[in-house]
C-alpha cells in the first residue's frame, strides 16, 4: 500500500530563530510516525532543522549532512536515528545498494532530505515537511502526514 498526502496539520512563515516553534508540532507527530520527508531547495534550512530536532533529542554533538555518505546513523537514549540525503540518488538501484528499503522497516526514526526519487514508493506511514525560502530570515513551514 502506498500513502498519499492527507492533508496539511501546520502552516507558518517563520524567522529562522522560531524554528522550535515548528518543532513543537513536528516533534509529538514523530512518536507516532517515525518517518519525516523534509523537501527543500538548496539552502532552505533542511539539514538546519534537523540539527534541531537532534537538540531537542539531547544531542549537542555535530551532525552533518549526510550529502557524501547518503546516510548517518546515530543513536540517542535508546533511539536509533537514521539521516539521509538522496540528493545524489538517480534511481532505485543505488537505493538497494546499502539497504534503504530496510531502514525504513526498521521502525527507527528515519529523517530524509531529497525524498522526491522515493516519494511515490513509500508505503510506511510519513510526516512531510515542505520548507520554501522566503528570505535570508525567514522560511515558510507546510507540515502534512499520511495518515
Amino acid at each position: 500500500m502506498i500513502f498519499q498526502l492527507n492533508h496539511i496539520i501546520y502552516q507558518e512563515t517563520k524567522e529562522l530563530h522560531q524554528i522550535d516553534e515548528v518543532l513543537s508540532v513536528l516533534m509529538p507527530m514523530l512518536k507516532k510516525n517515525p518517518l519525516l520527508l523534509l523537501v527543500g531547495d538548496l539552502g532552505s534550512g533542511k539539514t538546519t532543522l534537523v540539527k534541531q530536532i537532534f537538540k531537542q533529542l539531547g544531542e549537542e554533538t555535530l551532525v552533518n549532512s549526510p550529502t557524501f555518505n547518503i546516510v548517518n546513523s546515530y543513536t540517542l537514549n535508546n533511539q536509533n536515528i537514521h539521516h539521509f540525503d538522496l540528493y545524489r540518488i538517480k534511481n532505485e538501484a543505488e537505493l538497494m545498494e546499502f539497504g534503504f528499503w530496510e531502514y525504513l522497516d526498521s521502525d527507527d526514526l528515519c529523517i530524509i532530505e531529497w525524498p522526491e526519487i522515493i516519494i511515490n514508493q513509500i508505503d510506511h506511514p510519513f510526516v512531510l515537511l515542505k520548507i520554501e525560502h522566503v528570505d535570508a530570515l525567514k522560511r515558510h513551514y507546510i507540515l502534512s502526514t499520511s495518515v
